[in-house]
């Protein structure tokens, strides 16, 4: 049985381009190092509470979104 595709981080990258940043802007001007960034967008899941706060106040999650980053669904 396949596994369902974990589009967390796409909606990490979706927001960040709707709020003009790409993934190293983002990783920049949130403090969370580029390898790093691009880990928590391929697993979403490990994103540390810290982390996404930092994601939150670089791009403007709504709230809607970090209830769908932290609960997954």
């Amino acid at each position: 049985m396949r596994r369902k595709k974990d589009t967390r981080g796409d909606l990490i990258v979706g927001r960040a381009r709707i709020s003009g940043f790409n993934v190293e802007r983002m990783s920049a001007r949130s403090g969370i190092k580029l390898s790093t960034m691009y880990k928590r967008i391929q697993l979403p899941g490990t994103m540390t509470l810290n982390e996404l706060q930092n994601i939150d106040k670089t791009i403007g999650l709504t709230d809607e979104e970090i209830i769908t980053l932290v609960r997954n669904k």
